[in-house]
This record gives structure tokens, C-alpha cells and sequence, in this order.
């Protein structure tokens, strides 16, 4: 099958689409549908297959990053077509896509010296990052970290505790944000962000969960006393957490492109078996109701993956305000994240009870549809701060009768 490219790519883009899908097809899906064949769940990570996407350069930092750091500078859109065609292959390297979210930062912000120290062994696969928000007591409310950073000398000295940190026991470095002035929290000029190598002094980890899904992510509960980290680790200067962070988690949402291949898998699972599955003397393709659950497969599908190159072109143009970006990618988060819940489930109910059966592949979509729902800013969480934000502009009353948008100085003056 050829990769269903978008009509403003340039000839560079649309050859890396190809090679990225002929990577996929000849490599990492096989590995997928064996594992499958044999009982075993692809969405466990693969480290092997992860290490032969770096080999090949196809680790999506290396993606992004430009070519002084050992990148091949495929921007956005390149790095969304890449994670479509990882989920499309029904494997899990996400170890590979953690340290995007981890490194990010230090790609969009970072200084000269920062990016060589930290970002060109990540680009290379020599190092893992993980990004660490969430705290015992701090979930979708980032605003109120509670991990302390006290500046002493030319040192910041961190005492908290970080939980649900993915790989975050085996990881190298922590993206790590901390509350360096509490009474700045009005102003959101509060936070520090910080790269900090996880070999520090004071650094331990206290319990690795375990999951239902996305199960090896070394999902950790860290703990940080009297952490020493030098001041060339901060991430631009002090109070520019929040930005650093909300930049970060925008582009952290593209992520979500893993959504469009997998629900292209399950549109093809579900083609084959519709078209294979015999009832009451016909293949049940030609059920009405069947159709149905295909048809919204389709429609989600589509939906998410335009939305989302859409959004990769703005960034690549340079065209993105990062407020407005942040509406926009929450946006993608929520319909593609809750849409791959409901493919999977239609997927499933097509395939009947052979649609429960592990070798089928919906059941690890299934879980980690969950998971995606609730990671990277839960979707309730963003439905608010979308809702918040369109009563927040300006109306557009030209549409608008007196009745709904109320009377204006001009109708006054006509009574």
C-alpha cells in the first residue's frame, strides 16, 4: 500500500513517508503479527525492535532534530508520519517516543551547549529521558507542583517526590519541573524546569507500578532529597516552567499520530474478517450494522489523522502561536484518544468472540486507548480548558439576531 500522503508535502517528505513505511512493513509489523501468532502482546515494549529503529534512524527525536545533532530534520510532519506508521505495526517502542517527550524541551528551548551535551546522545539512543510532572498529590493540576527548588550558589537543591514516570527507573535524565517561588503562582511564573541526570546524589526510587497495559514502561515513584543540580541544567531562566512545559506537552499531543495507525490496523482487521465471516449464508460485510461499525472506524479515522498533519504543517511553517496551538492540539488529543477507544470497540464487536482473543490484536489497542485518555492531560481536564477558551473570544455577531447576541448601542439608537 502506498502511504496516503497529504496533498502539501514536498517530494522530500513523501520519499521519507515511503521508507518509513516500507520500514515498517518489512521489519517491525512482521515482529508484531508473530507475537501475535504466538499468545504474546506486541504493545509489551519491544526493546529489540526500539534499538533497530535507531539503527535505521527512525527514532523520532532523530526525526526532529536537525542534522548537527544527528538528526535528519524531517520536522513535524515527518515525525507524525513516523509514529502513524509505529502504530500502524501494532508494536510498542515507546521507550523511543518518551524520550521525545523527555528531550523536547531541550530541542525547542535548549542552548548551544545544551543540545550538544544532552540532545545528541539522545538522538543517537545512547541515553533515555523521561518528562516528570505528575507528584502524589498533583495530577492534571501541573500549576500546583509541589517539588521544591531552592537556589544555593551557582546550585538549585530539589526535595520532593515525582510518580508515574514512565521509564522513569531506567531512564538517564529527568525533564523535570519544580516549584522555585510559590508566590509567583498568580502569575504562573512559579516553575523552573530543570534536565537532571538521574545518577545524582539523593535520587531514589521508591516503587515501579505496575500496569494494565503499556505494561515494561518501568513506571516509577521517585523521590528527590537535597538533589544538587548545577544551574547550566535549568531549561531558559527561572519562572519559565510553565512555558517550557506547555510547549513541551503541545507537541507531546502530536504523539497521539500512533492513534491513526492503529485504527488504520483495526480498519483492515476488521475489512478481512468482515469479508471472511460467514453468517446466515452471507459474509456479514453485507450486514447493515457491520457497516455501521465500519463506517464510524472510517470517519474517526480520517478525521484525526487530517487534523493532526494539519497541525504538524502549522508547526513546521513557523505559523503556531503557542496558546492557540494548545487549544488546538487538546483538541486532537481528545477526538483521536476517546475515537481509538471507540474503533477498537467496534473493531472488536465486527470480530465477535474472535475479537477477544489476544491473536486477534484489538484487545492491546484496547488498553492502551485507556491509558491515552488520561496521560498527557486527561481528556475531562482539556474538554474544560477548550470549553474555557472559546467563551473567552471574541463573539462574531454578524450571524447573530438581536435575541442571542443582545442589543448594541446601534439598535438602541434605531428605537
Amino acid at each position: 500500500m502506498t502511504f496516503d500522503y497529504m496533498p502539501w508535502w514536498s517530494d522530500r517528505t513523501k520519499k521519507f513517508a515511503d521508507e518509513v513505511e516500507n520500514f515498517m512493513d518489512t521489519e517491525l509489523q512482521p515482529r508484531a503479527i508473530k507475537l501475535l501468532e504466538q499468545n504474546k502482546d506486541p504493545m509489551t515494549i519491544q526493546w529489540e525492535a526500539s534499538k533497530l529503529c535507531i539503527d535505521k534512524g527512525f527514532h523520532p527525536l532523530m526525526v526532529l532534530a536537525e542534522e548537527e545533532y544527528g538528526g535528519v530534520d524531517q520536522g513535524y510532519a515527518g515525525y507524525t508520519i513516523l509514529n502513524e506508521e509505529v502504530g500502524r505495526a501494532m508494536i510498542n517502542i515507546n521507550p523511543l517516543l518518551t524520550s521525545v517527550f523527555g528531550a523536547g524541551p531541550i530541542h525547542l528551548f535548549g542552548t548551544e551547549q545544551q543540545k550538544q551535551k544532552f540532545m545528541v546522545p539522545l538522538v543517537k539512543g545512547e541515553k533515555w529521558a523521561s518528562i516528570t510532572v505528575t507528584e502524589p498529590d498533583v495530577g492534571n493540576d501541573a500549576a500546583g507542583i509541589q517539588l521544591s527548588a531552592e537556589k544555593d550558589g551557582d546550585e538549585w537543591v530539589l526535595n520532593g517526590w515525582k510518580r508515574y514516570i514512565t521509564l522513569g527507573a531506567i531512564s538517564d535524565y529527568f525533564m523535570l519541573y519544580a516549584n522555585s517561588d510559590p508566590d509567583m503562582r498568580r502569575v504562573y511564573r512559579h516553575l523552573t524546569a530543570f534536565f537532571v541526570p538521574t545518577d545524582l546524589p539523593g535520587i531514589s526510587i521508591e516503587k515501579i507500578n505496575s500496569l494494565i497495559g503499556d505494561v515494561e514502561m518501568a513506571n516509577s515513584v521517585i523521590r528527590y532529597r537535597d538533589v544538587r543540580v548545577p544551574e547550566e541544567n535549568m531549561i531558559l531562566d527561572p519562572g519559565d516552567g510553565w512555558t517550557v512545559m506547555t510547549s513541551a506537552l503541545n507537541i507531546e499531543r502530536l504523539g497521539i499520530a500512533g492513534v491513526v495507525g492503529s485504527s488504520r490496523n483495526l480498519l483492515e482487521t476488521a475489512r478481512a474478517y468482515g469479508r471472511r465471516r460467514v453468517q446466515f449464508g452471507m459474509p456479514i460485510s453485507r450486514y447493515n450494522g457491520v457497516q455501521l461499525r465500519m463506517a464510524n472506524i472510517s470517519i474517526k479515522m480520517n478525521l484525526t489523522r487530517v487534523f493532526l498533519y494539519y497541525l504538524a504543517d502549522l508547526l513546521d511553517k513557523g505559523e503556531a502561536d503557542m496558546f492557540s496551538f494548545g487549544v488546538k492540539s487538546s483538541i486532537s488529543k481528545v477526538f483521536g484518544t476517546q475515537s481509538l477507544t471507540e474503533m477498537a470497540l467496534d473493531a472488536l464487536f465486527i470480530c465477535g468472540g474472535d475479537g477477544y482473543l489476544q491473536e486477534i490484536g484489538v484487545g492491546g489497542v484496547l488498553k492502551n486507548a485507556a491509558l491515552m485518555q488520561i496521560a498527557g492531560g486527561s481528556n475531562d481536564i482539556l474538554k474544560l480548558f477548550i470549553g474555557r477558551n472559546e467563551f473567552m473570544q471574541e463573539v462574531d455577531t454578524r450571524m447573530l439576531t438581536p435575541s442571542v447576541r443582545g442589543p448594541t448601542e446601534e439598535d438602541a439608537k434605531n428605537l
